[in-house]
């Protein structure tokens, strides 16, 4: 019988926080991205729940060879 590696991806939601001065909240916006871009230690965490809100799908399917 054929066999398969069958990839199911769920999408699921992380966050990490930075600490901007801006002079207001869409500077703060932009300061935020450009401290996350220059930051290479980010702590990335699952949100609360994310885990199992979103459906699976299949995201590869690839047939194995014998």
């Amino acid at each position: 019988m054929p066999r398969f590696t069958v990839l199911i991806t769920r999408a699921v939601t992380e966050s990490t926080s930075v600490t901007v001065e801006a002079v207001d909240a869409e500077a703060a916006e932009a300061a935020a991205f450009t401290a996350l871009s220059a930051s290479s230690d980010a702590i990335w965490t699952l949100d609360e729940g994310s885990w199992n809100i979103g459906d699976p799908y299949i995201t590869a399917l690839d047939p194995l060879g014998d």
